[in-house]
This record gives structure tokens, C-alpha cells and sequence, in this order.
């Protein structure tokens, strides 16, 4: 019973995102100055889908955040769902002192957030309108048991040219943040939430892929060349199943991160969070490049919308590498003290 629950969650947030933000809406590139970007961002918080990022939903498989995180990608969504779904809430929620002390501020508003290993790591951030709050988390210490969460006013935020075709990419800024907070969580903890958010984002990249193959698959089967559908020649066909079969791997490889978020130890030293990683990214840039290769002359074409999928799947490669890298910290950490 509770599969088919979550089966049903799942289908019923596909239908929404499918029918409010199709893959023509996220080429505008919307921020929330925009009414209508921002009535999308009501519907979802009205509707209860900035919970999806608990543990208990689910809890034991993680099929659903496999399915939210495709749904997010097929359609590519401009907004910043997942953060604010799988790490802004959970650590709101989780540390009181957060929320207390001005930092986070209302759990329900639409937030852009990015995560790194603290120093003088790069700042660049997805840009979503200056009426939104932007915020940094990271380690404050090498034991990676003290995070500070960091919290920059739009207005601060600088837009440069960035890859993704549909949101911007911005910067932050050098000064100081507007409100900052250092807290300390058991790493364990911490962990689980980085990992269920590695996972989403992994997701997220398999199905901007997955649907991007889709495209590739059905135009192999309408465009004929020499008489013939070019999906009979085996220099089409292959490389597509080749490509089908790699997304499923990764599907299968994200499901295990998901199993190693739920389990009680945290899953600490397993490396599923770097094998997870090479196994997605590897089979997503190898799809969206495919699927530009299949369509001919027209998929060079910068207006085509396989080129969408692909801008979304180098950045998020990006994010998922350096995320998957600070679990692996962590874990070190985690293991040290056994």
C-alpha cells in the first residue's frame, strides 16, 4: 500500500509539472519577478509538495524522490524546488536556531541555494529574480560537525552568462552575507540529508536525459534517409539502446544512494555516493549529446529544445560532482572516529 502511494504522489506531481511548466515554459527562462512564475511556486507550496523532501515519505525504497527528481528534469524546471524542498526545510526544521536567529526565513518562499566546501570555493548560484533569498551552506571546520548557513539579499546577487538555457546563473557577492549562522548537527545527520539531495539532483539530471533519448528515439523512428527509417540502421539504433541502457544503470545506481540514505548508520564508507555520480553523469551527457547527433542538421541548431536538456545536464553534472565529493569528507569523518 505504501508503494502504491507514493506511486500516486509521484504521478500526480508528473501531471502537475507536466501541465503548469512544459519544456516551452522553461525556455522563457521566468524569475519571480513574473507573476505567473511566482503563482506556479503558489501551487505547489498550497498543495504540500515543498514536503517531499521528508524522510518518512517513502521511507525504505526512495522510489518517490527517483520520481519526483525525473519529473523535475523532463519538464526542466526553473524552480528551486529541490533545495528548497530536500535541504533548506530539513535543516530548518532540524536546528530551530536557524529560523530564530533571522538566517532562513520563510520556509514556504522560494529560495536559491548552493553548497560547497567553504573557503574560496567559486559563488556562482542559480539566479532567480532579486525578490529571492540566497543562501551558502557549508563546513566550518575539517570535521565537518559545524556548518554555517549564510544568507545573501538579491540585490547582491550578480548575473554573469552561465550554460543552462532556461535558468540564470548568478554570483555572490564577495561582502558579507545579510544574517549567517554556524550550527552543529551530528554528521550522520547531515549526511542523510546531502545524500537524499545528491540523489534528487541525479535524478533530476536522468530524466533531463531520459527525456531528451525520448526525443531522439521518436524522431529514429519518422526520419527516413535512403529510403529507410534511420532507426533500421545500426549505426542509429545501437548507440540509442547503448544510451537506454546506461540511463537505466544509473537509475538503478541512484536507487541504491537512496536505500544508503534511509539505513540507520548513515551508510557511511560505502562510496555509493561517487559510483552513483560517475554512473549518472556519464550516461546523461552521453544521451543529451546523442540525441543532438540523431536529429542531423537540425539538432546543431541552437533553438532546437535538445539543447535545453543538454545545458541542464553539464551544470547539474557540475553540482552533483562537487556534492558527491563532500559526502565522501564527511564519511572520512565519520569513519575516522570508529
Amino acid at each position: 500500500m505504501e508503494i502504491e502511494t507514493d506511486d500516486m504522489l509521484v504521478s500526480m506531481f508528473e501531471r502537475l509539472i507536466r501541465e503548469q511548466h512544459p519544456v516551452s515554459y522553461a525556455r522563457a527562462r521566468h524569475t519571480f519577478d513574473e507573476q505567473e512564475h511566482a503563482a506556479i511556486w503558489a501551487q505547489l507550496t498550497e498543495g504540500g509538495w515543498l514536503e517531499i523532501g521528508h524522510a518518512d515519505i517513502g521511507a525504505g525504497h526512495g522510489a518517490e524522490t527517483l520520481g519526483f527528481g525525473e519529473a523535475i528534469g523532463r519538464s526542466l524546471l526553473t524552480l528551486p524546488l529541490g533545495f528548497c524542498a530536500y535541504v533548506l526545510r530539513q535543516l530548518g526544521e532540524a536546528m530551530p536556531e536557524l529560523i530564530a536567529s533571522g538566517t532562513v526565513l520563510d520556509l514556504d518562499a522560494p529560495a536559491s541555494g548552493r553548497i560547497d566546501a567553504g573557503g574560496n570555493a567559486d559563488r556562482f548560484i542559480d539566479y532567480h529574480g532579486p525578490g529571492v533569498q540566497y543562501y551558502r551552506l557549508a563546513p566550518s571546520n575539517p570535521k565537518w560537525d559545524t556548518w554555517v548557513m549564510q544568507r545573501y539579499a538579491g540585490d547582491d546577487v550578480s548575473v554573469v552568462d552561465g550554460l543552462d538555457g532556461c535558468v540564470a546563473l548568478g554570483t555572490l557577492p564577495d561582502q558579507p552575507a545579510v544574517a549567517e549562522c554556524v550550527f552543529t548537527l551530528p554528521r550522520q545527520q547531515v549526511v542523510a540529508i546531502l545524500r537524499r539531495y545528491l540523489a534528487l539532483e541525479l535524478a533530476d539530471m536522468l530524466g533531463a536525459a531520459s527525456a531528451s533519448l525520448d526525443m531522439a528515439i521518436a524522431y529514429a523512428k519518422e526520419r527516413r534517409q535512403f529510403g529507410r527509417l534511420i532507426g533500421q540502421y545500426q549505426a542509429v539504433k545501437h548507440p540509442l539502446a547503448n544510451a537506454w541502457v546506461a540511463l537505466d544503470n544509473g537509475r538503478y545506481a541512484i536507487r541504491q544512494l537512496l536505500g544508503t540514505a534511509t539505513a540507520h548508520d548513515g551508510g557511511s564508507g560505502s562510496g555509493i555516493e561517487q559510483t552513483a555520480n560517475r554512473l549518472v553523469t556519464a550516461a546523461a551527457t552521453q544521451a543529451t549529446k546523442l540525441a543532438i547527433q540523431v536529429h542531423g542538421g537540425v539538432g546543431f541548431a541552437w533553438e532546437h529544445d535538445a539543447h535545453l536538456f543538454l545545458k541542464r545536464v553539464y551544470p547539474l553534472a557540475v553540482r552533483t560532482r562537487q556534492l558527491s565529493g563532500m559526502i565522501g569528507g564527511a564519511n572520512k569523518a565519520i569513519a575516522a572516529e570508529r
